[in-house]
Parts: C-alpha cells; sequence; structure tokens
C-alpha cells in the first residue's frame, strides 16, 4: 500500500485512512484533515489530525513574515 503524503506544505502526516482524506476537485491531492485542505484560512485553523502542529507552524510563519 503506498503512502501518500499531506498535500498541506505546513504538514507532513501520512495520509492513510480514508476518513481523513479530503480530495481537491481537479486536483490529485490528499489532505489529513479538512484545516489542512482549506489551506489554514488567515492561519488560525489547527490540524485536526492527532500529533500535527502545522496549524502551529502556518501561525509562526505569519508571525515571522509580518
Amino acid at each position: 500500500m503506498s503512502a501518500h503524503t499531506c498535500a498541506c506544505p505546513h504538514c507532513d502526516c501520512a495520509v492513510e485512512s480514508r476518513e481523513w482524506v479530503h480530495d481537491v476537485a481537479g486536483e490529485d491531492l490528499l489532505y489529513c484533515c479538512e484545516a489542512c485542505m482549506q489551506r489554514h484560512p488567515k492561519g488560525m485553523v489547527p490540524c485536526q489530525s492527532a500529533g500535527c502542529d502545522c496549524g502551529e507552524r502556518v501561525e509562526r510563519e505569519r508571525e515571522l513574515a509580518s
């Protein structure tokens, strides 16, 4: 079974479980949760996948960029 990685650039979760996987229409991308699929609007939406800190990283990167 091939392991996919979440397409969110802030996240390295392996997308394995079908209930995690969200397909974006027209793109062959897999996301581990809804927050990642929505690209963390305003950087505030945390990843809902256990053990993933991509929401926090998005927020930190926003703070560094400003």
